[in-house]
């Protein structure tokens, strides 16, 4: 599989911000991720629903790191837990869940020690400590959201800021 197995139509909308109800959302999940996958993982809750007061899709992205060389096995675990395999490339497999006809969640299964592991927990840690990058970032994410008609669209207009926020991170 390529990373662009999936071809999806699904309109993005950001909505306010609900911290409360997404980390509750977090919770269920990560619960159930241990269930399935064993205590062994690490468990992040990553992305915008992690950072309280910026708007976000209503899908909570979550960070699964495992030990070197687990991320199909990770990931085959999580497809018989009822998960969607939407995507796989190198170090990177994501997961879904639908609701109703539309995601409530995004699974990343990465190596924990890996350069993916580190940049996602880097920039959730940047979005909820500087407020001019989290402005920024919803700058970005409110053009994307008006500029874009699916979900793979709406990331890849959101990829410079991106690398450009964590590069103000962390230097290289």
């Amino acid at each position: 599989m390529d990373g662009h197995c999936h071809v999806d139509s699904e309109m993005v909308e950001l909505v306010q911000s609900r911290p409360a109800a997404w980390a509750q959302r977090f919770r269920g999940l990560a619960s159930e991720l241990r269930e399935l996958v064993g205590a062994g993982v690490n468990i992040e809750h990553i992305g915008s629903t992690a950072v309280p007061d910026l708007p976000s899709k209503d899908v909570v992205d979550i960070l699964v790191g495992v030990a070197p060389g687990q991320i199909r096995c990770v990931s085959d675990s999580l497809v018989d837990g009822r998960f969607i395999l939407e995507g796989q490339r190198d170090g990177h497999s994501w997961l879904t869940r639908r609701e109703s006809g539309r995601r409530v969640c995004v699974i990343h299964v990465v190596e924990t020690d890996s350069r993916q592991w580190g940049r996602r927990i880097a920039f959730r840690d940047l979005l909820r400590t500087d407020a001019d990058a989290r402005a920024e970032y919803l700058r970005t994410k409110r053009a994307a959201e008006a500029g874009t008609s699916n979900w793979n669209d709406y990331t890849q207009a959101k990829t410079e800021t991106v690398h450009r926020l964590l590069l103000r991170a962390r230097p290289t």
